[in-house]
Order: structure tokens, then C-alpha cells, then sequence
């Protein structure tokens, strides 16, 4: 064998070696690769410090989940205003409908907004999202219904005192 030849095979060996050593360190390592159930299981605490990076939801003031969402704060503001409200429903106020919002939860809209039969859970989003001056500035709200409801990141959502008061659960 040549010396260049047993170089190049030492290099390889190496490189391998740092690549493999690098993934196995991250998989062992990374508290992120947790199921929806064993997520779920951790304490509130331990939930917030092992969600992934993003933009987060709080729905309603004094919801216990925050949502993690893809959508912008525009889009979702966009779906409720227009989209939503333009949904076809039944004559009874239910709808096949279903949203997600951006978000790993199929929200449930059956009944989207039917003051005799209870709204649907877009329906109390809508509602509680309208009456808030920081969703919809146009509102005469109360201090009480206004909160912060989008978060750019989730240590922002973990200093809200709404959040941190409310929250018990977070869906990634």
C-alpha cells in the first residue's frame, strides 16, 4: 500500500468515526424526540424547556393549552375574519368543517356558531378572539378579555402571566 492511500483510509476512518459519534450524541442527547404521549406525561416545566422553537398560540385567556402554529399572525386573523365566517353550514349551525389552524390539533367546528346549541371550539376561539383589543383593535373590550394570544417565541409565551397562569399542557 502507498503512503497516500493509508492517509486517505486514516482520514476516512476519522471522519466516520466524528459522524457517527455526532449523530449518536444527538439522538442520545436531544430531549426533543419524545412521542406526543410521553411529551404529554412531562410536568408543565419540563413541556416548556423540551418544545421545539417557534411561534405559539394562547387561544383563549384562561385556556390550559398553548398551541405551537406554523401559521403568521396575519393568516390566522385572515382564517377568522374571512374564511371562517364564510364557512357553508347546515341550517342547524353545524358544519364537516375542520381546521387545525397550523397547529397538530384538528380543532373541532362541528358546530360553528349556533348560540341555541353552544359553540363548536372555533366558535369560542372566534368569540373570545373578537372580544380581545390585542386580536381585534377596533374593540371596546375590557382589561379582562384583552391578552396576549401569538407569541414569535416560547420563552415570550412562558413570561406571559396568562400563560404561566393558565397553561398546563402544550401541543408541539
Amino acid at each position: 500500500m502507498s503512503k497516500q492511500f493509508k492517509i486517505i483510509t486514516a482520514v476516512l476512518i476519522v471522519v466516520v468515526v466524528a459522524i457517527g459519534g455526532g449523530v449518536w450524541y444527538g439522538v442520545s442527547h436531544n430531549p426533543k424526540n419524545l412521542t406526543a404521549e410521553q411529551f404529554e406525561q412531562l410536568p408543565i416545566d419540563e413541556q416548556f424547556d423540551k418544545a421545539p422553537e417557534g411561534h405559539y398560540i394562547h387561544l383563549r385567556k384562561n385556556d390550559s393549552t398553548l398551541y405551537r402554529t406554523t401559521w403568521s399572525q396575519n393568516k390566522i386573523k385572515k382564517y377568522l375574519t374571512n374564511d371562517f365566517v364564510k364557512t357553508d353550514t347546515n341550517p342547524d349551525g353545524t358544519s364537516p368543517d375542520k381546521s387545525k389552524m397550523g397547529t397538530n390539533h384538528t380543532f373541532n367546528d362541528t358546530i360553528l356558531m349556533n348560540s341555541a346549541e353552544g359553540y363548536g371550539e372555533i366558535g369560542q376561539i372566534y368569540s373570545d378572539l373578537f372580544g380581545n383589543k390585542r386580536f381585534n383593535a377596533d374593540n371596546e373590550g375590557t382589561e379582562e378579555a384583552t391578552y396576549d394570544w401569538y407569541f414569535d417565541d416560547l420563552k415570550s409565551a412562558q413570561a406571559d402571566k396568562d400563560v404561566s397562569g393558565y397553561v398546563t399542557k402544550i401541543v408541539r
